[in-house]
């Protein structure tokens, strides 16, 4: 009797647990694959979110404030402005963010045009 019982465990585990553990497995590799995907997006897109608000920042610092002062900031300003925090954000930008933007997001300059208008609607509201 007792080899008997040991015989149908020995199948039960085998045909049932063991494949149960193995798609544990392959879950859990799925979740952590995911996770460690879902780091690398968070990363760059915080990443790109930083250089872009700092851009922001520093051109009206040096440039709008200034032009603002002396009343000569008018719509040629705005464009220079623009152009000058876009300028140092894709010099701030590494390949692989730069990359990811464009992978997740299409046109770059784009991007890079709506999120520093969003920057400078944020800045203006605080």
């Amino acid at each position: 009797m007792n080899d008997i019982l040991i015989n149908v465990i020995s199948i039960v585990v085998t045909s049932v647990v063991i494949p149960l553990i193995s798609i544990g497995g392959t879950q859990l590799i799925r979740l952590i694959n995911s996770k460690i995907k879902n780091n690398e997006v968070n990363k760059h897109l915080t990443l790109a979110t930083e250089i872009v608000i700092n851009a922001v920042r520093s051109v009206f610092q040096t440039y709008v404030e200034s032009l603002k002062a002396e009343g000569k900031f008018d719509q040629a300003s705005q464009i220079q402005a623009l152009t000058k925090a876009k300028d140092i954000a894709l010099s701030q930008m590494n390949s692989e963010v730069k990359k990811f933007i464009e992978d997740n997001y299409g046109d770059i300059n784009n991007w890079l045009n709506i999120q520093i208008e969003a920057s400078i609607n944020c800045l203006k509201n605080r």
